[in-house]
């Protein structure tokens, strides 16, 4: 069962504070509607009591999947990330533990895991799809501007794994690479020991995969 909490949360028309019910942890295995929700991000949508806005404010949470066996842990800023981590793996040992700023980060690595994926090779590919594309754009003299790179869906039959690159156009960009780069990665001599899960490495992101690049 969800662990609900209490938040306040204030109305950016009116300014008005009112309080929500929010959720400190969602277990997917165990709730599919809730799960459903957070993937459409309706628990972050809330309307104001005083005025009647509607707008979209998220919220500190914890992710779980018990048949996957990992925790994501979505932190905007108000989450002690070492003792949360520290408590889930007190509680589940075996779990693997991300711990991510940004929503839209959250339901990459949902979306990954449920996919069957490795994240550190998919964080790794989000950073070079972006340069790449980043580079081309600008050779063109694109007035279009890349801001991330997200894994999008991995389809299996046409042994093919799409990325989405949001973009400051608003234009729907999508990327597909060949299954075969994804498992070149997998059995790179130089990274294979990068794509390990390693004890306290919770933070998989474009600074991490930076970092190898």
């Amino acid at each position: 069962m969800a662990k609900t909490k209490t938040i306040t949360i204030e109305c950016p028309k009116c300014r008005e504070a009112f309080e929500i019910k929010g959720y400190e942890t969602i277990n997917a295995s165990l709730d599919e509607e809730l799960k459903a929700k957070l993937i459409k991000t309706e628990l972050f949508r809330h309307t104001c009591p005083e005025c009647g806005e509607a707008f979209s404010e998220p919220y500190s949470l914890k992710y779980q999947d018990m048949e996957k066996e990992y925790m994501v842990i979505l932190d905007m800023g108000d989450v002690d990330t070492a003792a949360a981590a520290e408590e889930v793996l007190e509680m589940f040992p075996n779990y693997r533990i991300r711990i991510v700023k940004d929503v839209m980060d959250l339901l990459e690595k949902i979306h990954i895991f449920e996919s069957n994926l490795n994240d550190k090779i998919i964080a790794y590919l989000d950073h070079k799809i972006y340069e790449d594309v980043s580079a081309k754009l600008r050779a063109e003299n694109s007035p279009i501007a890349i801001d991330k790179v997200l894994f999008g869906s991995f389809e299996f039959q046409k042994k093919k794994v799409v990325f989405g690159a949001i973009n400051n156009a608003g234009k729907q960009i999508f990327i597909d690479t060949p299954f075969a780069d994804y498992k070149a990665l997998a059995n790179s001599p130089r990274l294979v020991p990068c794509f390990k899960e390693k004890e306290g490495e919770y933070v998989i992101d474009k600074a991490w995969a930076e970092a190898l690049a």
